[in-house]
């Protein structure tokens, strides 16, 4: 399920790491809906990974040394699931915060509208994916200590993101699966590296065109459900060409 939220500002300006002010406005949302079901994704596993990705549009913003300008005081946020339960959770807490302020960062963000997006059909085994969040290849060797982030020009940046999605399938869909992720193949069209401010640190991320061969059922869980690393934080968020 795809929606979009279109969310309105108080002031013209948001800090530079703000998909940290999104993801409280998901959380904040979803635990005043329902407690129970945001325990399960955030309070009972911290780290569980999470089904969905999401990504922002801030129109003709201005990145300023330390903010971001954003003039007519408007963002969308681009929200995809691949699971139904998430999907039914999620939108029926964002409609539950519609018109309601959220204060966060010395700014006021209110939901304005909601818009289901209608989502495309896949039934080939070759795709061609934008990201329309930032993709991560990231090396995570369980602390932020030991964590790298990689370009995808680079060859280790490659090895690393297809280790990630293998990863990210055998994760979706289990070890009886394996034959079918190990057949996914993935090249790079185009890309560009960003840096993005997030929780304090900049993270080397992607933005990119793939073309992606496997399976139908696995595409389709791409497309939805996003690619690679901090899917949930805002990263790795596609849409098909």
């Amino acid at each position: 399920m795809r929606f979009s939220l279109e969310i309105l500002l108080e002031e013209d300006r948001i800090i530079k790491d703000k998909n940290r002010m999104f993801i409280s406005l998901i959380k904040h949302s979803l635990e005043s809906y329902d407690k129970e079901y945001y325990e399960s994704l955030y309070g009972k596993e911290p780290n569980k990974v999470k089904s969905f990705t999401f990504s922002l549009y801030m129109g003709n913003c201005i990145f300023e040394r330390e903010e971001i300008l954003i003039p007519n005081k408007k963002i969308i946020l681009n929200f995809s699931t691949n699971s139904m339960e998430d999907s039914l959770y999620f939108y029926n807490s964002f409609l539950a915060q519609k018109g309601k302020p959220y204060h966060i960062k010395g700014n006021t963000m209110t939901i304005n509208k909601i818009n289901l997006v209608k989502e495309k059909l896949i039934v080939s085994d070759e795709v061609i994916f934008k990201s329309i969040s930032p993709v991560v290849s990231r090396e995570h060797r369980g602390n932020n200590h030991d964590t790298w982030y990689y370009s995808l020009n680079e060859e280790k940046g490659k090895q690393i993101f297809m280790e990630n999605l293998k990863l990210q399938l055998i994760d979706e869909f289990g070890e009886e699966r394996r034959f079918d992720i190990d057949k996914v193949e993935v090249e790079i069209l185009n890309n560009k590296e960003v840096k993005v401010k997030h929780y304090g640190i900049e993270v080397l991320s992607n933005i990119c065109r793939l073309k992606i061969k496997a399976k139908p059922y696995i595409l389709d869980y791409l497309y939805k459900a996003g690619i690679s690393s901090r899917r949930s934080q805002g990263f790795g968020m596609m849409d098909l060409v």
